[in-house]
C-alpha cells in the first residue's frame, strides 16, 4: 500500500513549502496552491514510472532477493506486472475558525441526507444505472448516505454507491477531510494495470468535485 500523502509531504519539503500534517491529513499550509500543485503530480503520466519503480525496488531488491539474487533474477528474464485494486483520493477544506467548520459540517449532514436521492447519487458518481444487487455477498451492494460515529468525538458522513464510497469528516481543529474511495478499480471500467493509474485518479477527482458542487449548492440553500 502506497501513501501519497507521504510523497507529497516529502516533495513539499524539498520545495520549502511550509505545512503541518496530522496523521494522513494536511491541516495547515502557508502555500495551499503550491501544495496542490505538488499533489497534482500524482495524477500525471509521470506517476506511472514512479509507481513502477517503487514496486520494482520493493519486489526485486527487498522480497524476491531472498529466493533469487539480482543476477539470477536478470538471467531468468521474468517480470511481474502491477495493478491497482483500491484507490483513495482526498481533499482538505480548511476553515479559519473551528466553530465555523463544525456548524457547516453539521448543516451539510442534515441537509444532504434528505436531498441525496438515487438520481443525485448517480450523478455524483457518474453512473447511468442503479448498482446491481449481489445476493451471494454477505454485504450486498448498496447506495445512499449514512452517518457513522466510530468514536465519541468523530462523525463521518458517507455516501455509498456499489464499490465506491465518499466520506466527509473533521480532522484537526479547522479541517474537513473529503475522501472518495474505489474499493475495486474494475468498478471504474478504465483498466486496472498501473498504466491506467492517472486515469483512475482523474475519475476519482471528478467524483469528488461533483460531490463538492452538491455540498456547495446545499450550503447556498441553507443560507437563503
Amino acid at each position: 500500500m502506497l501513501n501519497g500523502h507521504e510523497f507529497v509531504a516529502c516533495q513539499a519539503c524539498k520545495e520549502k513549502i511550509d505545512l503541518q500534517k496530522e496523521d494522513h491529513c494536511f491541516t495547515e499550509s502557508t502555500d495551499a496552491a503550491g501544495l496542490a500543485r505538488v499533489a497534482d503530480t500524482l495524477s500525471q503520466s509521470g506517476a506511472v514510472e514512479r509507481l513502477s519503480q517503487v514496486c520494482e525496488r520493493w519486489l526485486y531488491t527487498t522480497c524476491l532477493v531472498f529466493g533469487l539474487d539480482l543476477e539470477e533474477q536478470q538471467r531468468s528474464g521474468f517480470r511481474y506486472p502491477y495493478s491497482t485494486y483500491p484507490v483513495e483520493y482526498s481533499r482538505h477544506l480548511q476553515f479559519q475558525v473551528g466553530q465555523q467548520r463544525e456548524e457547516v459540517f453539521q448543516a451539510l449532514i442534515d441537509r444532504s441526507r434528505s436531498l441525496l436521492n438515487l438520481n443525485r447519487v448517480k450523478t455524483i458518481f457518474g453512473a447511468k444505472n442503479r448498482p446491481p444487487h449481489r445476493r451471494r455477498h454477505r454485504n450486498p451492494t448498496r447506495w445512499g448516505g449514512v452517518v457513522a460515529t466510530p468514536t465519541y468525538d468523530l462523525t463521518v458522513f458517507q455516501v455509498h454507491y456499489g464499490q465506491r464510497t465518499l466520506k466527509i469528516y473533521t480532522q484537526g481543529e479547522r479541517v474537513l477531510r473529503i475522501e472518495v474511495i474505489v474499493h475495486h478499480t474494475k468498478e471504474l471500467h478504465t483498466g486496472r494495470s498501473v498504466e491506467y493509474f492517472p486515469k483512475i485518479v482523474t475519475q476519482l477527482k471528478e467524483i469528488l468535485e461533483r460531490f463538492l458542487n452538491q455540498l456547495y449548492l446545499h450550503r447556498r440553500l441553507l443560507h437563503r
